[in-house]
């Protein structure tokens, strides 16, 4: 009876316990019936786990466990095909993996069993797809030859293979290999041999679980308020297309530096492996020799025996080994430091000097009898050889006899930072307790709330960049954006100084304005631009000044923008000044401005734009309306006065307003109607729009960007915007027409309703146009113009023109269709043409020009605003209104009527007695009192 039992199940815990005793005792845990998947990532999937215990490996061989695969009915015939492989301890199975066919793996294999008793053993079944068997723990000199067509591997061979070592190389997928000191000249082993490096056979496996997901971009308020109550302006919809911004990436900050660094970059590199030289002991130990011979032969026996030393950690996986060599005690001390960290022990510095560094474990063995305790033996000494300028081990005891610790010094927030770069890069906004979590799972120790904050802000630091550092680098990146972008603006303004010869200016404003982005919106012909500010948080708190256009297809057209430090008169004259130089405009000029009414942006426009037409955002016009007249009856009433096209109904619907409540007419009578009524706008911008919406638009595009550092802040809007051009033009190479699409659906629509109406030739090009509702217009065509003005201010022919340019139709035949009677913005040529105008890339960081100007940037003066910081946001009167939970409507933020006194601010229930309105509470003249009020008459 065989001396092992396989068992369903163990305890994995009870194993080193039962063989502690017992060095050569181990078992087995046996994955069979499975496969493995592809390299990276590689995985053992559907088979079965068995569990093999009391095995002895100084009586181990390859035929007990091809007796435990009979066992379990996978050995039918003498001509069943099994490759076995075991799993070194800690290893994965991406490189842990090595074979089990000979007796030489069986004594690789037992190298581990002394300090781990539970070995995992991986069997293949009728064709093996890894490179384990030809590679072997201990290496010789072979020659590697290619055969052209091997024979295919066989389980029996495996087992006769008991002598002649290979050594793994890089080698073409078959080889044949011969030894020449071991290997006889027979062919049984040369001609039985194949190495399959390939992996086609291996079934396809996605271990990256990553579900790449789009969100979908609303408008954002810079309010920081959501008006549900929505004016919904058909005509003048803004169209924009996505743009995934959330790769969006620019570290910048010099200044930032690991102070560990990775493992990865620091581990030794693998030295050549050759053959291993006699060890001359009297050349060693002679080391005063002053004989360039001698010394010579020294430094090659010392590299002989650091090869060997080197081939026996790689063997356990040891990260550290006698003579191995560091480059600095920097790299040495960085390695002792993961080491603490991955084996959770307490290392602790001993000696630091130039030329000796000496690293003990602080940990301690208890005995629990005696409650006395032992020290670590672990210790490691690493110094410089008097002629050489690298590291190199000279003492090193490996065994840990100490416990494991939650607590390490080592591990701190710096360590953490380094290893949640690419964690905070995916995820920047990742909550503390959920990045807190994820580092007690994967270094298995106790890591506070603070120490992983600190680690995150370190982590954000390199990847953003130091709000500090990049105004030091603004000029530079000001050269690199002009550089490669032509006829670009760009212009920084600083605090004024009161001693010039002092080397550093304080920064207050930067503005630009992309030369591809003035000849796009020249081409766009389009008179039209919305102005908005975006708040930017942050340490240096400030506003994102922005002009938007509107281009053929109602897209946001971004034409410039600016950082400065607030909102105020003298910001936006300094804004609007400069984007006047860049588009040639003067205190003549006949432009369209469209603006949410900010501070110090009236009197900014009027006085350096007093010919400028300036109107208002109607949805902030009803805001402030609701404020004292609520309910939908005022809201149709404004939407009345300001969608009406002619001047005549304009007045109708102020009378409506008037009738029905007096105050909220003289309130809105005082605002210009020049500025928010369709009735009283110009035709010079081809616009009738009503709302700012593209200004809002463009600020949640940019809501990502605006809270960044200076740089990355700009660097992002113009990223933005170069990404959009590129995909509006892929866009626009699909459309197929005389028109835009929107100015397409929109004619479409004035078509459907021309149908109805009749037009009567009156001469000279003038048409008397009729239709339902006792609706009767003039058109002009030759002016391209209409009584309604609806053609004037879109540039589209309204429905009496379509009915006009119908009836010249019949007439002449040389009139043309409607689509050619559309302004020449709204044309698929113009739409191309403003597109065609791209925004160049720039290189990064190191490539950057460096600037001439002597003095240096310093980040603006911090300026607390008066009073306590407030800790929530101001909720807007449309929140107050339309709050809701769940399914139903809250109460929250409104004023409460009492039944009995009809007086508010009270309940029936909490009433005192007070006296009530007159006619109020159903028509009581008289209340009783609850509580202790009294009856009052």
């Amino acid at each position: 009876m065989a001396p092992w039992r396989i068992r369903a199940t163990m305890d994995e815990i009870d194993v080193a316990r039962r063989y502690a005793g017992h060095p050569t005792i181990f078992s087995v845990r046996l994955h069979h019936g499975g496969q493995f998947t592809k390299f990276p990532g590689r995985k053992y999937i559907k088979g079965k786990q068995n569990y093999v215990d009391l095995l002895d490996i100084d009586t181990f061989s390859i035929h007990d466990i091809d007796e435990i695969m009979e066992e379990l009915g996978h050995i039918d015939s003498d001509e069943t095909l099994l490759y076995y492989h075991f799993l070194r301890p800690f290893g994965d199975l991406d490189f842990g993996l090595f074979a089990l066919g000979s007796d030489q793996d069986v004594h690789h294999l037992g190298t581990y069993v002394a300090n781990h008793k539970l070995i995992d053993v991986y069997i293949e079944h009728g064709k093996t797809n890894l490179h384990t068997y030809s590679m072997s723990p201990n290496p010789s000199k072979v020659k590697i030859v290619e055969i052209k067509e091997p024979p295919a591997c066989s389980k029996q061979l495996f087992l006769e293979w008991n002598d002649s070592p290979i050594e793994h190389e890089s080698v073409p997928d078959l080889t044949e290999v011969e030894n020449d000191s071991h290997l006889d000249k027979e062919p049984s082993l040369v001609d039985h041999i194949e190495f399959e490096m390939n992996v086609e056979n291996e079934d396809d496996y996605d271990g990256s679980g990553h579900n790449n997901g789009s969100g979908n971009d609303e408008f954002d308020d810079d309010s920081e308020s959501e008006d549900s109550d929505f004016f919904i302006d058909e005509d003048n919809l803004i169209h924009d297309v996505d743009v995934d911004m959330k790769d969006f990436h620019m570290n910048i900050d010099k200044d930032v530096e690991w102070v560990g660094g990775s493992s990865e970059s620091n581990v030794p590199e693998d030295t050549q492996q050759g053959d291993l030289e006699v060890i001359n002991t009297e050349v060693l130990l002679s080391g005063s020799s002053s004989d360039e011979a001698n010394d010579g032969k020294r430094r090659k026996t010392i590299r002989a025996i650091q090869r060997a030393y080197e081939n026996d950690a790689a063997l356990v996986s040891e990260p550290f080994y006698i003579f191995q060599t560091f480059s600095s005690s920097k790299d040495f001390k960085t390695q002792v430091k993961l080491h603490s960290i991955r084996t959770r022990r307490e290392i602790q510095l001993e000696k630091n000097d130039k030329n000796r560094v000496r690293f003990v474990c602080k940990g301690t063995i208890p005995n629990l009898a005696t409650n006395e305790e032992e020290k670590c033996p672990w210790v490691i000494y690493c110094s410089k050889w008097k002629r050489d300028i690298d590291w190199m081990v000279k003492t090193y005891t490996k065994e840990h006899r100490c416990l494991q610790t939650r607590k390490v010094k080592a591990c701190d927030y710096k360590f953490l930072s380094e290893h949640i770069v690419q964690v905070i890069e995916t995820n920047p906004k990742i909550p503390i307790r959920a990045l807190r979590e994820q580092l007690q799972r994967e270094y298995q120790m106790d890591i506070s709330h603070m120490k992983t904050f600190r680690a995150k802000q370190q982590a954000l630091k390199h990847v953003q960049g130091d709000y500090a550092s990049q105004y030091r680098l603004l000029r530079d990146y000001v050269l690199e954006v002009q550089a490669r972008n032509p006829d670009t603006t760009v212009k920084i303004d600083v605090e004024s100084e009161a001693n010039p010869t002092v080397e550093t200016r304080t920064f207050r404003r930067i503005y630009v304005c992309i030369g591809a982005l003035k000849r796009g919106f020249a081409a766009g012909r389009r008179d039209f631009l919305g102005l908005d500010g975006a708040f930017v948080k942050g340490p240096y708190p400030g506003q994102v000044l922005s002009a938007v256009a509107l281009d053929g297809n109602n897209g946001i057209y971004p034409l410039a923008y600016a950082v400065v430090e607030s909102e105020t008169l003298n910001s936006w004259t300094w804004f609007l000044s400069n984007l006047g130089d860049d588009l040639g405009l003067g205190t003549n000029s006949n432009f369209t401005f469209m603006s949410d009414r900010q501070k110090g942006l009236l009197p900014a426009i009027a006085t350096l734009f007093p010919c400028a037409e300036h109107r208002y955002c109607l949805r902030h016009i009803h805001d402030n309306m609701k404020k004292n007249w609520r309910g939908k009856v005022f809201k149709d009433l404004l939407w009345e006065c300001a969608t009406t096209s002619n001047v005549q109904h304009f007045h109708q619907a102020m009378e409506k307003l008037k009738k029905l409540n007096n105050d909220a007419y003289e309130w809105l009578k005082q605002i210009p109607p020049q500025s928010w009524a369709r009735s009283h706008f110009t035709g010079r911008a081809h616009c009738d729009a009503l709302t700012n919406n593209l200004c809002e638009a463009f600020n949640s595009k940019i809501e990502d960007g605006r809270d960044a550092p200076i740089i990355n802040c700009i660097e992002f809007i113009r990223e933005y915007i170069m990404k959009k051009i590129v995909k509006v033009d892929k866009e626009i190479q699909k459309v197929v027409g005389p028109l835009t699409p929107t100015a397409t659906t929109i004619l479409d629509k004035i078509k459907s309703k021309a149908e109805q109406y009749v037009a009567t030739f009156c001469g000279a090009g003038k048409y008397q146009v009729a239709g339902p509702w006792q609706d009767q217009c003039i058109v002009d065509v030759g002016q391209q113009s209409c009584t309604c003005k609806r053609w004037e201010l879109t540039g589209i022919p309204c429905k009496h023109g379509v009915a006009a340019i119908w009836d010249m139709g019949r007439n002449d035949k040389d009139v043309g269709i409607p689509e050619s009677f559309v302004h020449p913005c709204y044309w698929l040529s113009t739409w191309k043409e403003m597109y065609s105008f791209k925004v160049s890339p720039i290189n990064g960081r190191s490539m950057w020009e460096k600037s001439a100007i002597p003095t240096t940037l310093l980040p603006p003066k911090h300026r607390v605003p008066i009073g306590r910081p407030k800790k929530k946001r101001t909720i807007s009167i449309v929140e107050k209104e339309d709050f809701v939970r769940g399914n139903t409507a809250s109460r929250a933020h409104r004023s409460v009527t009492c039944t009995k006194c009809n007086n508010v601010g009270h309940n029936a229930r909490t009433c005192k007695g007070q006296r009530p309105i007159v006619g109020g509470g159903g028509g009581q003249s008289q209340v009783k009192g609850k509580g202790k009020g009294k009856a009052t008459t």
